[in-house]
This record gives C-alpha cells, structure tokens and sequence, in this order.
C-alpha cells in the first residue's frame, strides 16, 4: 500500500494578523481539522486579518472547498479580512470547479459506457469504510498510472476517484457495513473508474437541483462537469444489493510507457545473474 500524504496546519503570528498555512491533502478526512481550527483562532478577541495559504496544499476535493467556504463565511461574520493564497497552479482548476454553487438537475450522461473494446491493464482493490478510504484511492492511483498518462489527466481522474469514494464512505447508512470496491481499467483511448459498496444508492430525479456552496455534496457535480461519462447501477455484492457509480475518461494511455515499465520491472537486478531458461 503507497503511503499516505501527510496533513499538517500551521499557525503564524504576524503584527498584520494571523496565517494558516496549510500542507498536503485537504479532503472528507482533515476538512473538519481545518474548520475546528478557524473556529479556534476566531474567536480570539485580537484577530483582525487572518489569510489561509493554501500554496503547499497537494490535492483539494469538494469537502475542502466547502470547508474554505464555510471560513470565509465565518470571518465575514466576525468582521475580520480573509486573504487566500491559492493552492499550487496545477489544482487551480480543480479548486475553481469544486466551488460550483449552482447547477442543473443532474442526471448520468445518457448512462451509456463508451463501446467495449479489450483493456490494457485493469487494477481491482478493496478499501476499508473509513475517512482514509478517499486518500488511500488516491495513493494507489498516483502509484499505478505512473508516466503513462498526462499530469493533467491523471489528476482529473484522481479528483472524481476521491469525489465518488469519499460518497461511499460517508453517504450511505451507518448501519450499512462492508467496504468499498475500486475497480481501474485502462484501455488505449479512456481510462474507466468504477466504485461500488452495500449503500442503497440514489435516484438521479431525487437529487436536488440547486445547493448552498456551504452545504456540500457537490461530487457528482464535480463527476458531471470533468468526466467524459458517467453512470450508476444496482449490483450485487456478497449476495446483497448494494450500489456501483462509474465514470470514463477520454485520454490517450501510453501504451510504450506501459510496456517500457514491464520491461523494467521484469529485468534481472543488477547484483542478481540472468537466468535462462531451456525449451523442448
């Protein structure tokens, strides 16, 4: 298992006012942390200016914007200045769509996969119900695409990855046990996510058409606005219904770097002797 990225908060003292600074990945898990935080540091009676820099922040999802909604709401509240130092230029964009407010009805793109074709590499994984579930999915994915697709790609299919099993870890019933199915497959033009658990799921017609910034639940918003398409179906899992969501990505997979990376893996070490082998 890949390790996981570390969270960390750091408060600074200035005669200006106060800095959070944050590092690493703001998501379900450390969202709550970053809140409690402000709320601490709020309600101290000399905090005038407070800027949260998010420059060394590494992966923001849904949770972490509506987390820095809810401090910008908050220090407006107060009547005290806010400044944000954006994240890094790669998650610029992602930071933009995570913060959609307003948005049509959802429902699947058509609910159809794109035509079957043989793939070139399929990953299947099981994660544990829990707040790591969503980082944990996100290591392994960093680890398995390696060189072989766009940075841009590999992180657009690392948000909606996190985005739909961070709903599997907090939407269903609590009462609901089991854990979460990951399933990666790659083909030569898209790259398919699919992640299932025992939840019961939603309707796409019961989904409300508008949401408050602050209130959240914006993943599929998110799954909707960057996936080429998506979907969702019942399933059957350890002979009870439970739920599966699916996306695609239109990409080129680099077949060479894939092929390049077998080579590699398969070469004897250089310390350790080549052993051949007889035929007939």
């Amino acid at each position: 298992m890949p390790a996981l990225p570390n969270f960390r908060i750091e408060t600074l003292e200035t005669p200006s006012g106060i800095t959070i600074k944050l590092g690493g990945e703001l998501d379900s898990a450390t969202c709550d942390q970053l809140v409690s935080h402000f709320d601490q540091l709020a309600g101290r009676a000399r905090v005038s200016d407070l800027v949260l820099d998010l420059s060394e922040v590494s992966f923001i999802d849904s949770s972490g914007m509506r987390a820095i909604i809810l401090i910008e709401r908050g220090a407006g509240e107060r009547g005290f200045g806010l400044t944000i130092l954006p994240p890094p230029e790669s998650l610029t964009d992602l930071f933009a769509i995570t913060g959609i407010a307003d948005r049509a009805p959802l429902g699947p793109q058509a609910g159809d996969a794109a035509p079957a074709a043989p793939f070139v590499e399929r990953i299947e994984l099981t994660l544990p119900r829990e707040p790591t579930a969503p980082a944990r999915a996100r290591a392994e994915l960093r680890e398995a695409f390696g060189g072989r697709i766009g940075d841009a790609d590999r992180a657009t299919i690392t948000l909606l990855t996190s985005e739909l099993v961070t709903n599997a870890v907090i939407h269903p019933d609590p009462q609901v046990g089991g854990s979460i199915g990951l399933r990666i497959t790659a083909y030569s033009d898209r790259v398919r996510v699919e992640i299932s658990d025992a939840g019961a799921g939603f309707d796409a017609g019961d989904m409300p058409a508008r949401r408050r910034p602050e209130t959240g639940g914006h993943g599929l918003v998110v799954v909707d606005g960057l996936s080429s398409r998506w979907g969702a179906r019942r399933v059957v899992i350890d002979a009870r219904e439970g739920f599966s969501v699916w996306f695609e990505l239109d990409i080129a997979y680099d077949l060479l770097a894939m092929a390049a990376e077998g080579a590699s893996a398969g070469a004897p070490k250089p310390d350790e002797p080549e052993v051949a082998t007889a035929e007939g």
